[in-house]
């Protein structure tokens, strides 16, 4: 046990904290549970298939820099998760704290898109935000007890707010920029295929789909775009029956089909598009 200063500041060797460390271990077992399933377009367990789950994994928002949000989110609890192991010394803990509270501006962020922009919510993804929250909670009850001098609210509350609002700005601002450095010529190739008689069946809670439309970037909303799910926006399952399509996306041109994500390089020479 520490010892009491005069002031009855707590002194001696900070020790493992298992509550934060407890938390951001089972933050990091979703969070690289949603990584994994990202990378490897499978479904969520316990969630139907195309349901929320699969509609917000398969959205633009699911990915930062062209890796998966969720390990974005494996990587922040495991920092925490290390801090609290090696014991919350008052610099650990402040670094704990602003590691945390940019875990829940994100995740505000994140919860507010999916409600808003994607329209459709992840379980998942709402017991990681409230994981965090709970943390953030917990290291700011471990202020008093912290060893040696500790740090001041004032200091500590202007940091973590900073880290809330500056990391949700910063994703906002990769994501409000353009797919690719190819505008031009992904808008030309997209309307291209739509002249030339090419058609892409999806559907809309496939990640392959979203991966393929964001190659496209705003052009996507001129690409041939065929919806097989009868849930979707202007399905149209009897187009995808006829054409036998059994894998998504499929692109089909005349007599010529391409299954899987192709690159816009791989649909021109497909298309015979030239510029």
């Amino acid at each position: 046990m520490a010892t009491l200063k005069r002031d009855g500041v707590p002194t001696g060797p900070a020790h493992p904290d298992p509550l934060v460390g407890g938390l951001a271990a089972a933050g990091f077992a979703i969070a690289g549970y949603l990584a994994w399933l990202k990378w490897t377009g499978g479904a969520a367990a316990f969630c139907l298939s195309g349901g929320g789950c699969d509609i917000v994994q398969s959205s633009r928002y699911a990915t930062l820099l062209g890796v998966p949000i969720a390990l974005w989110g494996a990587l922040l609890y495991l920092g925490i998760g290390v801090l609290a192991a090696v014991g919350l010394t008052p610099r650990r803990w402040s670094l704990a704290v602003y590691l945390t509270a940019a875990g829940v501006g994100i995740s505000i962020y994140l919860t507010a898109l999916s409600f808003l922009v994607v329209h459709a919510t992840c379980a998942y993804c709402l017991a990681s935000a409230a994981i965090m929250l709970v943390i953030l909670l917990a290291l700011w009850q471990r202020r008093s007890g912290l060893p040696g001098r500790r740090p001041r609210v004032a200091s500590v509350l202007a940091g973590a707010l900073a880290a809330a609002i500056l990391v949700p700005l910063g994703a906002a601002f990769i994501y409000a920029m353009p797919a690719g450095g190819g505008a031009g010529y992904e808008a030309a190739l997209a309307k291209h295929l739509r002249a030339s008689g090419a058609v892409m069946y999806g559907a809309f809670w496939c990640p392959h789909c979203q991966e393929q439309k964001a190659l496209f970037g705003d052009a996507a909303k001129d690409l041939p775009y065929v919806e097989c799910d009868p849930g979707g926006i202007n399905p149209r399952p009897d187009l995808c029956e006829k054409a036998g399509v059994k894998v998504f996306p499929t692109w089909v041109l005349g007599s010529e089909r391409r299954e899987g994500v192709q690159s816009p390089q791989a649909l021109a020479d497909f298309s015979g598009f030239k510029r």
